[in-house]
């Protein structure tokens, strides 16, 4: 029956059956620090019932003045200090200069600094009032500024006077203009088209590279002649209506 149990190639015949010695115990290296850790009043405070502390003892009540800041002691040099200079002969009031007066003192001092302001009494009911607010005092014709013009209306009359000024000049500047009509636009632009293009073809038949200063001039000039003629078309394309003056009637508006 046991053969039949334990099979050729089965686990158990891998087990030794001879009951050697036991191996030794594992023991950690931190045994003190775990035993340490695992004391069993790590968690007191999780135990059931009242926490066992020291009662307080009777002559620890609340006493008269305990909370209150206590001054530093002083030693024996100090009371002496102390000691001097209250014995010391103090100079007369009216030498100390600096001497702090009390608040009653300084209050009869200011009181008496004081200039009474003018007031109306109204004896009947008895009621005061100061002369300045109840409009009984020339206040207002008092002012070094009394009687003129406000700064304010002399900037709203200045830019009044402006406008109108701008006004003038541009009805004067219409009437010294006419109007462009449509077909002299219409010349003006394919003149300046085809100026452009004249000079343009004069700048593509420039050498690739420039030796001479009188060739980089030329260049030069030629550019700013057509960056000129662009402006003045993108002008006469832009807007319908142009005004020139009577000066520039036979040239380019």
């Amino acid at each position: 029956m046991s053969e039949a149990i334990n099979a050729k190639g089965s686990v158990q015949d891998w087990i030794s059956k001879d009951p050697g010695q036991k191996p030794p115990r594992y023991v950690p290296k931190r045994l003190a620090t775990i035993l340490l850790d695992q004391k069993p009043n790590k968690q007191a405070w999780k135990t059931m019932g009242p926490a066992k502390l020291e009662l307080p003892s009777p002559s620890n009540y609340l006493k008269k003045n305990a909370k209150r800041p206590k001054a530093p002691e002083r030693t024996g040099t100090e009371g002496i200090q102390k000691t001097s200079t209250i014995t010391a002969v103090r100079p007369p009031l009216h030498v100390r200069a600096n001497y702090p007066l009390s608040p009653i003192k300084r209050g009869v001092i200011q009181t008496a600094d004081v200039k009474p302001k003018p007031s109306h009494v109204d004896f009947a009911q008895t009621h005061k009032q100061l002369l300045q607010s109840a409009g009984l005092s020339p206040k207002y014709v008092m002012k070094k500024d009394f009687g003129q013009v406000p700064m304010y209306l002399q900037q709203r009359r200045a830019a009044e006077q402006q406008a109108r000024d701008d006004l003038e000049r541009l009805e004067k500047e219409k009437q010294a203009t006419r109007q462009v009509s449509e077909d002299e636009r219409k010349a003006a632009l394919e003149g300046l088209k085809k100026k452009w293009h004249e000079v343009h073809h004069e700048y593509q038949g420039l050498p690739f590279i420039l030796y001479t200063p009188s060739q980089k001039a030329r260049k030069i000039h030629m550019e700013e002649q057509l960056t000129e003629l662009e402006k003045h078309i993108r002008l006469l394309e832009k807007f319908k209506t142009i005004y020139i003056s009577d000066a520039d009637a036979g040239g380019c508006p």
